[in-house]
């Protein structure tokens, strides 16, 4: 149950343009309240930890320009970074 823990099995675009340094979830804090990001998430569909999604849309207060180049980060379970 990932219910309360922050960022698992999240794929976000962070602030950094490296996997050194990643920084934060990149969003533009002043015209977006709430970080979009958090409610990114995937999970499986099957019973051989298949997962997928399509089409989810993430208002970020930016471009598409804006978010390219960014660093993409993938969370595991306990909301840790383990891909980048």
């Amino acid at each position: 149950d990932i219910a309360g823990v922050a960022n698992a099995c999240g794929i976000h675009v962070h602030a950094g343009l490296s996997c050194e340094d990643a920084g934060d979830h990149y969003y533009d804090n002043a015209s977006v309240t709430e970080d979009p990001w958090k409610s990114v998430r995937y999970t499986t569909v099957d019973g051989n930890g298949t997962a997928s999604d399509q089409n989810v849309q993430v208002i970020t207060g930016w471009s598409l320009a804006d978010v390219d180049g960014r660093t993409m980060v993938v969370h595991d379970v306990t909301g840790a970074r383990v891909a980048c």
